[in-house]
């Protein structure tokens, strides 16, 4: 009897044996809550929407000739900006040939052609342009950038042509075969009898002949705060360390690498991540792309910005490593003065790693708490004050835009007249 008792017990520890071999070779638990990568820590937080890169390569603005030299200027927002846009951006351009510049009297076109400028203000690659424009996909100097189209048609024979222009400004780009007819530059350009009149000044800058209505804002606003920002940009906040400088209330978050600076009571961050020189020559299309893509995955866009010409920089760093975005609230672009930083995002770029990351932390509101009717000026007046706040130096675009100022809780925004000059600075006409 012991012995058959034995043998059962035997039997049942075997299969136990049996079962739990099979639960541990098939049914492994996971070990995930134990073991992280660096990149498991915290997960991203996402404080503002992403955005593509085509929705940030709209003109900085339209130019309408419409013969006997008469002009006007639409900016982003308006009306008939938009109209004129989407017919261009639905059209097809093929076909194209290099030529220099001088082989077209652009004098007699600009005073006598029924025409449309689109301007950039800036280089656009022809491979990112492709992302909002019809264009031939093989196209031979593709691998070169523009910063401005320019339409233009003669009623008398029914001929149309449109110009890519070259940012090295020796050689324009034109497509031979565009479906756009002259009644379809004569409907756009015909918008312009309903604007304001401009007229050329020089270096290619129209001036309004009358003042434009325009309107101050008062906007209330948020912050990002520096723990947010923290988390998206350090893969393990745990391991880094706060510098608090109690002169300014400026705040530093570092680890072994990376470097984090928020000041202006909490209004402007500075990132650094130190990346190893490399080889090669960095590409402007693909940096655009990193610039893009990594500003999606850390902290948003806290509203509608647009790729600018890159700013001046130092230390080396070139043109295309250096990428900023310029942010617009209703119609213009906010423009910052001096002591107080908001309005534009600005990345430096190395083979698509970004290397340092600068923006403001405050997130205005949709719709202003107030608003207050007011004019710009236009004319002589409006040339005397672009010729003094130039200062002599060459005047490359002037438009309108917002200057910033806190007050209190909520955000002033300024109408004024912003004036670029050749070298990327930008100043304010007063």
């Amino acid at each position: 009897m012991i012995e058959r008792f034995k043998s059962l017990l035997l039997v049942l520890l075997v299969g136990l044996s049996l079962v739990q071999s099979y639960f541990l070779a098939y049914s492994m638990p996971s070990m995930d809550a134990k073991v992280k990568t660096d990149q498991d820590y915290v997960k991203t937080e996402p404080l503002g929407p992403e955005e593509k890169v085509e929705k940030l390569l709209f003109p900085e603005e339209l130019v309408l000739h419409m013969g006997q030299d008469k002009h006007t200027v639409f900016y982003p927002n308006d009306t008939f900006f938009s109209m004129v846009l989407d017919k261009l951006v639905s059209r097809e351009f093929k076909s194209f040939q290099r030529v220099p510049v001088e082989q077209v009297n652009w004098e007699q076109v600009r005073k006598e052609e029924a025409g449309i400028e689109v301007r950039f203000g800036r280089e656009i690659p022809f491979e990112l342009l492709r992302r909002v424009y019809k264009i031939d996909a093989d196209f031979l100097f593709s691998g070169d950038a523009i910063n401005r189209i320019w339409i233009f048609a003669r009623p008398d024979s029914g001929e149309v042509r449109s110009f890519f222009f070259s940012t090295d400004g020796r050689n324009v780009y034109e497509s031979s075969r565009a479906d756009l007819t002259v009644q379809d530059v004569e409907q756009s350009v015909g918008f312009g009898q309903y604007w304001k009149p401009y007229r050329y000044w020089a270096n290619g800058v129209y001036i309004p002949d009358q003042s434009l209505p325009v309107t101050r804002l008062s906007v209330k606003f948020s912050r990002y705060t520096p723990d947010q920002m923290q988390r998206n940009l350090f893969s393990n906040p745990n391991t880094t360390r706060m510098i608090q400088d109690t002169q300014d209330g400026t705040q530093i978050y570092m680890d072994s690498k990376r470097g984090l600076k928020v000041e202006e009571a909490g209004s402007w961050m500075s990132y650094k991540d130190p990346v190893a020189p490399a080889e090669g020559k960095d590409d402007l299309t693909e940096n655009i792309a990193a610039a893009v893509q990594f500003v999606n995955q850390h902290g948003g866009w806290n509203g509608r910005f647009r790729l600018v010409r890159a700013a001046e920089t130092g230390g080396g760093a070139s043109r295309d490593n250096a990428i900023r975005f310029q942010q617009y609230y209703n119609e213009f672009p906010i423009v910052s003065g001096e002591g107080f930083r908001f309005g534009d995002m600005q990345l430096t770029i190395q083979q698509g790693f970004v290397s340092s990351y600068e923006r403001s932390l405050i997130v205005l509101e949709a719709k202003p708490e107030q608003q207050q009717e007011m004019r710009l000026s236009a004319g002589d007046l409006l040339l005397s004050q672009i010729r003094q706040a130039a200062g002599g130096a060459m005047v490359e675009a002037i438009y309108p835009a917002y200057r910033p100022s806190l007050a209190d809780d909520q955000l002033r925004l300024e109408p004024v007249w912003a004036v670029r000059l050749a070298s990327g600075e930008v100043r304010i006409a007063q």
